[in-house]
């Protein structure tokens, strides 16, 4: 169902939708009331609502239907300050993920738009939720992560390890949430080592995102702080509009600079900053997203022989960026999100379905 005040948006969203072969839409609403009211007649699988809408806005509006009728929920978020203050308050509310109408610096085509709105529904339609409990921070469709708990997870059965890295960097932009999510749940609760990721966002909704994971997964997860050190256990996350550079020693140093290609947070100056630092000690993985940034630092990494990983473009919303890095001969490991966790869980056991290379790679060095 969806529940926007412009017709074109609605519109929009139903052909988005009603194009796949496992979806309907069937309902439509165009202000609060009626969004509220068909939650309760319809009882739709998922819903997509506005946050700005007349005669009940979207909060009043998500509110209610957790309280009464609860249903999985993505927001329709502006991409501005009040859109970032009214997405947080969304979640908190119950919603389970959001989609930005538009973000300033973020080039996105229809296609990767359609693709993004698509997969975020799907997604969204399998978790269940719980009246009056925020669904992503208490319901979460994994069976290996346990809901917002923190600390040891029970023991996995041993596996031959090899040394893991000191530092995982990750790269992701259009379609990059629902595949981190996807990734962190193969690592399985296991998280010795640091990680930090650069996720193509406005200023505000990475604060969101990282929220949304800490709530998620055993291990902490937050918005990083200028000067933060690199600890294991702990997944940081670049702030929207910043860049974030590995420092010397062993912290992160966040950077006003100049936008590199359109983007900051750039891939790019974080992979290139830690392959300059910690060299073979660096593992690089890239996922979903439009452009190249992050190609030119994936190849950083595997020049300095520091582990390379690449989300397979068939399981990507947005494949451009993955199938840079393949088509450069910088992909070392090419898997889906989840199996990429399992390597970096356990790295050095062995698992045919992890080492599946589907693709034709130029010589690798490292």
């Amino acid at each position: 169902m969806v529940a926007d005040d412009s017709p074109f948006v609605r519109r929009l969203l139903r052909e988005y939708l009603d194009a796949e072969p496992d979806m309907r839409v069937v309902g439509e609403a165009r202000d609060g009331r009626a969004a509220v009211a068909a939650a309760a007649d319809i009882r739709p699988d998922a819903m997509t609502l506005d946050l700005v809408m007349p005669e009940l806005d979207g909060l009043s509006a998500l509110s209610r239907i957790m309280t009464a009728h609860p249903v999985p929920v993505v927001l329709i978020s502006g991409a501005g300050a009040d859109g970032a203050r009214l997405t947080r308050k969304g979640l908190d509310l119950g919603a389970v993920d959001f989609i930005l109408k538009y973000a300033p610096m973020r080039v996105v085509s229809a296609e990767a738009l359609r693709r993004e709105i698509v997969s975020t529904v799907r997604a969204a339609a399998r978790v269940k939720v719980i009246r009056s409990i925020p669904s992503m921070a208490r319901a979460v469709a994994t069976a290996s992560v346990g809901p917002g708990q923190k600390g040891p997870t029970a023991a996995a059965p041993p596996l031959r390890r090899a040394r893991p890295p000191r530092l995982v960097v990750v790269g992701a932009s259009t379609g990059g949430p629902l595949a981190i999510k996807a990734m962190l749940a193969g690592l399985g609760g296991r998280l010795d080592f640091p990680m930090v990721i650069v996720q193509h966002m406005p200023a505000g909704f990475t604060a969101i995102l990282a929220g949304q994971l800490d709530r998620i997964f055993p291990f902490t997860v937050r918005e990083a702080a200028d000067g933060d050190g690199l600890t294991p256990g702990r997944v940081l996350i670049a702030p929207g509009d910043r860049h974030l550079l590995i420092r010397p020693d062993g912290a992160v140093r966040l950077s006003d600079a100049d936008p590199v290609r359109g983007h900051r947070p750039a891939i790019d100056v974080a992979f290139q900053s830690a392959a300059h630092v910690l060299g073979s000690a660096v593992a690089g993985v890239l996922l979903s997203g439009m452009g190249e940034d992050g190609v030119a630092g994936m190849a950083a990494i595997a020049e300095k022989r520091g582990a390379t990983m690449v989300q397979d473009p068939a399981t990507c919303v947005v494949d451009t960026m993955p199938a840079a890095a393949i088509e450069r001969g910088a992909a070392g490991l090419i898997a889906a999100p989840d199996a990429i966790g399992r390597r970096l869980a356990n790295r050095g056991c062995e698992d045919e379905t992890v080492f599946a290379f589907p693709y034709r790679l130029g010589p690798l060095r490292g």
